[in-house]
């Protein structure tokens, strides 16, 4: 957890010094660490943030001022107090060019240190309550959506294009890429902003429940209807309504919404009268049309009645330029609802982040992160800290893609290691993330899953989040 009260970190070659700063210190309400070499201050940096450091010039065989740029750059925010018992003109002019905010000689003395931290410890609050400021006021997301490829700023632009309509939308898109937040984007830049915003995971709804579900049905309607339900497509009255998945909606079912897209009036089961609503309706669908209509997964009437405008949703692997953005964003994100201190992720980690295929997209970069912020208890996001199949460069896209050789389409097929993780997805998917249901409908043992989850760099975010 982050500490409430301010600490002050000094680093000094002398323990006896340290002990002395840290008496005085505490008693003017800090907190104190204490470090007697450059490597136990950078391990200490790993765990927690200082609010002010103060640094010896005369490290040991290192002069104290060569690590003040380094510091800056990787917490801008905390002040850096030089102390030294050899003061000259150019040591102090030394210090303030390289980033120092103060510069005080030993000895001490204890009233005028006790002011320089006071005002130090001032200017870290105010430091971060204007990066707090410039984090509100030029956040990197779009309605929830982050990214500033061009593919987003496409997706971005057609959304507040088409939000101020009307018009049923259709969003094509991978699992992960995103598709319920840019529905929800479309509801928010809307007319119907204040109205409700109705979310249908279609797969999730058992085939002899979606007519009620969607229509809603009256008491005594049919076996176990005890009491009047009013469906999705009446709760969403006055907003809008999403449709998730569509390609695995029943094919009659198709043909009852497309009559409700064309008229906007609603029929509970088991009622003698109908009833018009003002609903704007969004679907989507990780599925290719193309290919799910001449498969009779998609009716063609429907579609077209849905996709008035389309909007795709690229892979993550094919914006890579978004991942560095993406990984920063969800690490602010997740260290503040921990009350974690992880403010920033290391070269090397995000060199290996952005080498992934990711192909579970933006949503399995996001239950990573969760991951590992959820379970470290640092102050940057280090290699270390990644599953293997990220290290090892194996968590790729399956070679499932079609090919095209001497005229003739081919299929690859994905192996078997690669069809359970999708399967597991899937599944996960169609069960909001409850492991136990989960399991349920894989027909395994909820422990089976759980090792499962851990085998592909899933385990640590569901199984906090569901335990």
């Amino acid at each position: 957890m982050a500490e409430l009260v301010p600490f002050i970190l000094t680093v000094d070659d002398d323990p006896h010094l340290i002990s002395l700063i840290e008496s005085n210190v505490r008693q003017w309400g800090y907190k104190h660490r204490g470090a007697t070499r450059a490597a136990d201050m950078w391990r200490l940096l790993k765990r927690v943030i200082p609010s002010v450091i103060l640094l010896d010039v005369a490290l040991g065989d290192i002069d104290g001022t060569t690590l003040i740029p380094e510091i800056s750059q990787r917490f801008p925010s905390v002040p850096v107090i030089v102390i030294t018992a050899h003061a000259t003109i150019e040591t102090a002019v030394r210090s303030l060019k390289s980033g120092a905010y103060d510069f005080i000689c030993k000895p001490f003395d204890f009233d005028r240190l006790h002011i320089e931290i006071d005002k130090a410890v001032r200017q870290h609050r105010l430091s971060l309550q204007v990066e707090a400021f410039q984090s509100a006021t030029r956040r990197p997301d779009f309605h929830g959506m982050v990214g500033r490829s061009e593919p987003m700023r496409k997706a971005y632009r057609l959304i507040e294009t088409v939000a101020p309509t009307d018009a049923s939308v259709l969003i094509l898109g991978e699992t992960g890429t995103g598709k319920e937040l840019a529905a929800r984007a479309i509801h928010e830049c809307s007319k119907r902003s204040d109205g409700p915003f109705v979310a249908v995971n279609a797969p999730a709804i058992p085939h002899e429940l979606i007519e009620s579900a969607l229509f809603g049905h009256e008491k005594g309607a049919f076996t176990g209807a005890h009491e009047r339900h009013i469906g999705f497509c009446e709760q969403a009255d006055g907003g809008t309504l999403f449709l998730d998945e569509i390609c695995e909606m029943d094919y009659n079912v198709q043909a009852k919404l497309l009559r409700f897209l064309e008229d906007h009036v609603i029929q509970r089961v088991g009622a003698k009268s109908s009833k018009a609503v003002d609903v704007r309706v969004i679907a989507a669908t990780n599925r290719d049309p193309a290919v799910q209509i001449p498969n009779n997964k998609l009716r063609e009437d429907f579609y077209y009645r849905l996709s008035v405008v389309s909007i795709e949703l690229i892979p993550l692997r094919q914006r890579p330029g978004d991942i560095a953005l993406l990984a920063r964003y969800l690490l602010d994100l997740n260290s503040a609802k921990y009350g974690k201190n992880m403010a920033s992720v290391s070269p090397e980690a995000m060199k290996m982040l952005e080498a992934c295929d990711w192909p579970g997209n933006v949503r399995q970069l996001e239950h990573l992160i969760d991951q590992i912020v959820i379970t470290n208890n640092a102050t940057e996001l280090t290699a270390d800290m990644l599953p293997a199949e990220i290290v090892e460069g194996t968590s790729k896209r399956p070679a499932a893609a079609m090919t095209e050789s001497d005229g003739a389409i081919t299929q690859t097929i994905p192996s078997i290691e690669q069809m359970e993780h999708d399967l597991i997805l899937r599944a996960l998917q169609l069960t909001s993330n409850n492991v136990p249901d989960a399991a349920r409908q894989l027909g395994i043992s909820e422990a089976t899953l759980y090792r499962k989850l851990k085998k592909y760099g899933l385990s640590r975010s569901f199984v906090d989040q569901h335990r």
